[in-house]
């Protein structure tokens, strides 16, 4: 992506609203995250992340959007797996402000509030003195429940086609899919063209 961007048509050549090169900036930002994040840079991969954020709100107005797979739900994902809960449920819910409804969002806001309020998968919000006291937990348990009532409605949809869990796996099958062709594809416009229709596809 950085060779990419290196070339001076990056920044001549237009995706819509926005210069190829901008785009690549946020893609590369990204990957160096989730590298670092691998290698168990934690410090590092967040920052790389929180920057490819503020990079992807900063990309000119668009529809649809410049980077149609929103960075916030790395960042929110990988944060709680990290347990940093408040900042993960403040990325989630800036998410839902920019795409209401997303169910990769409410799933990820989901996970985080369950966990903020002591229940797993199974069970209740049973913990309420580590989490700010009874009436926190009840107002995180409603919630929850009125979360999981607007996902299961969104994905009992006739327009849902697969859950959320399969989507993930065909994301990251796409966007390795995409590097490969990426990294043995000449040219600047074919290089551009892969990675748009990989994004387009885990967004769809």
């Amino acid at each position: 992506l950085d060779s990419l961007r290196g070339d001076p048509e990056s920044e001549h050549r237009i995706l819509h609203n926005n210069t190829v090169g901008s785009l690549f900036a946020v893609d590369a930002t990204m990957a160096r995250g989730e590298i670092a994040y691998r290698e168990g840079k934690y410090d590092e991969a967040f920052k790389c992340l929180r920057k490819a954020v503020r990079m992807q709100d900063e990309l000119n107005y668009d529809e649809p959007w410049g980077k149609m797979q929103p960075i916030r739900h790395a960042l929110g994902g990988l944060l709680l797996e990290q347990d940093h809960l408040d900042e993960s449920e403040a990325v989630f819910r800036k998410d839902l402000e920019y795409h209401p409804k997303n169910p990769w969002a409410m799933a990820g806001l989901i996970s985080c509030l369950k966990r903020k309020c002591g229940r797993n998968c199974c069970g209740g919000c049973g913990d309420s003195s580590s989490n700010g006291g009874e009436s926190d937990s009840k107002d995180m348990e409603a919630e929850v429940v009125e979360l999981e009532a607007l996902y299961k409605a969104q994905r009992d949809s006739e327009w849902a086609d697969y859950p959320v869990t399969v989507a993930l796996r065909l994301l990251r099958s796409t966007l390795t899919e995409a590097r490969k062709k990426v990294a043995t594809t000449a040219g600047l416009r074919a290089s551009v063209v892969v990675t748009r229709h990989a994004t387009i596809l885990c967004s769809a």
